[in-house]
């Protein structure tokens, strides 16, 4: 545990636990399992320390420099040249996007899949119904044949639910009848409006423009 600690210190990360399994050095390397790796891609979203804010015990508070681990799940921000982690519970944070946007994340929601309440997603409609994009980044073994060197590559996956008034959560996909169906409308519900304002189900904004609709119902 001594080496570990060590470790961390001499890479500049203050406040990760051990069971913590990815770690990015000041180098640019990456530490996962404990051990230096090449590594292609990225786990963060942002990929890079964004200008953003957080809530804390229902106080706002501005931070420089702040992104998610989406491999572990995991809310950082660096002060100096220091990779540090919230010591009190974040319920939200946003932070600003390539639009001029803020783009807001929360946690707090029903199990779904292997998410629990401490899993963060970004909230891409926030009314009655909400409209959630889980970010997970996954792990590949691209290491050649009698390499040496380790190589991981990361992805990150994206999942859409919709989070009904009756606190239940549904996944969907990119089309019509998996957004009607979660959403537990029937066509017929939403038939004018949709040849009026033709949404397009196989892109978020579309599919936020159909909860939106349905949730002023």
């Amino acid at each position: 545990m001594r080496k570990i600690s060590a470790l961390l210190f001499m890479l500049g990360i203050a406040n990760v636990g051990i069971s913590q399994i990815y770690l990015e050095r000041k180098d640019g390397r990456i530490i996962f399992d404990g051990q230096a790796v090449e590594a292609e891609g990225t786990v963060f979203v942002p990929q890079e320390f964004t200008k953003g804010y957080v809530i804390q015990n229902g106080k706002k508070l501005d931070i420089a420099k702040v992104r998610l681990n989406t491999y572990d799940n995991r809310l950082e921000y660096q002060e100096g040249d220091l990779v540090k982690l919230f010591t009190l519970p974040v319920t939200e944070y946003g932070f600003d996007g390539e639009d001029g946007g803020v783009r807001l994340f929360k946690r707090g929601f029903p199990k779904v899949d292997r998410q629990n309440e401490d899993t963060y997603y970004e909230v891409l409609y926030d009314g009655k119904y909400k409209l959630l994009k889980y970010y997970k980044a996954h792990k590949l073994d691209v290491t050649s044949y009698n390499s040496a060197t380790k190589m991981v590559k990361f992805e990150i996956g994206e999942t859409l639910y919709i989070l009904r008034p009756d606190n239940s959560v549904h996944k969907i996909k990119k089309d019509k009848k998996s957004v009607l169906e979660a959403l537990g409308k029937e066509e017929e519900a939403v038939k004018s409006w949709w040849l009026k304002e033709k949404p397009n189900p196989k892109d978020e904004a579309g599919i936020a423009a159909i909860v939106g609709y349905v949730d002023s119902l």
